[in-house]
């Protein structure tokens, strides 16, 4: 298989270098266009280098697109313009949720949600927690098809334990709640995930995680504030050293998601006819906050 991963953040940066790993062939294409011909990753002590690659693409190609949110529109509209040869795949991996989803996803596009833990410092990807990683289909209407055997396989191999899910969407919305009640107050706190055990963060993160269920509820999404609660205390111990991703982000003045984790639930929670008042507030301090 040719594999062409597109972005160079911890998440594509580390399934990259597991794809050469297990003797894949792989390219990347960065976001910013204007970069060298290759491109370096250090990963365990070894110092890898991966050739760029930009669209249009002539062969079969696998393209796991590991990217921010707000990339996600742009890089659909790329992929519209140049579309890819039969035979070849589109993942995509990012955080949160967008209003017009399912509208503006390709046919074929698939979704990976993961637990694994990494970050970038510098040039080097490095591996911070083992975990697991789910995979589906992206349009609901395609939920049920059977999974791309060939393509499983490889992702297993390269970054395991993966799961196959028909209903992927349950998994995003899950991830989705925990990012939620961890990001944003890791950016007001300005602390590592496990310092926010000393914030009485507990009522507020409940009122988040209740607002989240009614809309996930109103969407088609079963979930329980009471176990989202609980599950975010658990990450919050098990990456008590870690910095969040959104915190990261804060401190070097790049644009978060916050717009499409508590923003998203805000926004539409209104367009269903309610309030999430607690979700708007920490959507409206972390953009005070990354100004």
């Amino acid at each position: 298989m040719h594999w062409l991963v597109v972005g160079t953040g911890a998440v594509g940066s580390l399934m990259a270098v597991n794809l050469r790993r297990i003797g894949e062939h792989v390219s990347i294409k960065p976001r910013v266009t204007a970069t060298p011909n290759t491109i370096e990753i250090i990963h365990a002590a070894h110092n890898l280098e991966f050739g760029v690659q930009q669209f249009p693409i002539e062969q079969p190609t696998q393209i796991f697109a590991a990217i921010k949110a707000y990339d996600v529109a742009h890089f659909l509209d790329e992929l519209q313009q140049a579309p890819l040869p039969e035979g070849s795949s589109v993942i995509l991996s990012y955080n949160g949720m967008l209003e017009n989803e399912n509208s503006i996803m390709p046919a074929s596009a698939l979704h990976w949600v993961t637990t694994h833990g990494a970050y970038k410092n510098g040039k080097e990807v490095v591996h911070a927690g083992l975990g697991e990683s789910w995979l589906g289909w992206a349009r609901v209407e395609h939920a049920s098809s059977s999974r791309p055997a060939e393509l499983f396989s490889v992702l297993n191999n390269a970054l395991p334990l993966l799961n196959w899910s028909p209903a992927i969407n349950q998994r995003r919305w899950y991830k989705l709640a925990i990012n939620c009640l961890i990001n944003p107050f890791t950016v007001i706190h300005n602390c590592r995930n496990g310092e926010l055990i000393q914030h009485n963060i507990a009522d507020q993160q409940h009122q988040v995680a209740e607002e989240i269920c009614w809309l996930a509820e109103h969407q088609g999404i079963q979930l329980n504030a009471d176990n989202l609660v609980e599950s975010a205390k658990r990450v919050i111990k098990n990456t008590a050293n870690n910095y969040s991703s959104m915190l990261m982000d804060v401190r070097q003045q790049r644009r978060t998601e916050i717009d499409y984790l508590n923003g998203f639930i805000a926004r539409q929670s209104t367009a269903a006819g309610t309030e999430a008042p607690a979700n708007e507030a920490l959507w409206r301090r972390v953009l005070e906050l990354s100004v």
